[in-house]
């Protein structure tokens, strides 16, 4: 959960999650200072904290984006979002698709957790600075927030295009909706290609 603030600090905590979590890939919502962010990733990046060279990552759906930075040879793993009414539509019929189907399994509740789960954890329980503690209940308590906004967005189709409209009401968020639901478009895409193994996907087709 990054609002705002400085881009480089945002392209530098999306770099550790993809190091921390061994990824494969980065899906990237390039509106606004999402290019920047695209910039910063595709240079190499030294973390002062972690006292750590990160190399250079590279677009693979666009080449326009994939060569905005010269001489970048870095693996080819951010998949670049930049979506239009269309494809915001069919980015949220799919995730109401995934949902029915049960493709995903969210964590559980914070209360469930908290008694279940987190005893499970010696360091959650002898934790005497909050910070720590919060680095366990973090994952459930954003899983709840997800929910918590997703259900509260109002989706409109319009009569004229059919396409489906998501919005918020009133000083609601949407960030953690349009996160999981990108990655879940780019999983489906991702799956497609690896099922049909008789043809050469191209993800770029898919993105306008």
């Amino acid at each position: 959960s990054c609002q705002g603030g400085d881009t480089f600090l945002q392209a530098l905590a999306i770099r550790r999650l993809y190091e921390d979590f061994n990824a494969d890939y980065i899906v990237l919502d390039t509106r606004n200072g999402g290019l920047a962010i695209l910039d910063m990733l595709s240079r190499t990046m030294y973390d002062e904290e972690r006292m750590t060279e990160y190399s250079s990552l590279k677009c693979m759906n666009d080449d326009g984006y994939a060569n905005r930075v010269r001489n970048n040879n870095g693996e080819e793993a951010i998949f670049r979002i930049n979506a239009n009414a269309k494809l915001n539509s069919d980015i949220a019929e799919n995730f109401r698709r995934t949902l029915i189907e049960e493709k995903i399994d969210l964590l559980v509740n914070f209360a469930e957790a908290q008694e279940e789960i987190l005893p499970q954890y010696k360091e959650y329980l002898s934790a005497i600075d909050v910070d720590e503690q919060l680095f366990y209940e973090n994952p459930f308590l954003e899983t709840q927030q997800l929910i918590n906004e997703s259900t509260s967005l109002v989706y409109e189709k319009m009569t004229e295009t059919g396409v489906i409209k998501v919005h918020e009401q009133g000083n609601n968020r949407k960030d953690r909706y349009t996160s999981v639901s990108y990655g879940d478009y780019f999983a489906s895409l991702l799956e497609k290609d690896l099922l049909d193994i008789e043809s050469e996907y191209d993800f770029g087709v898919f993105i306008n």
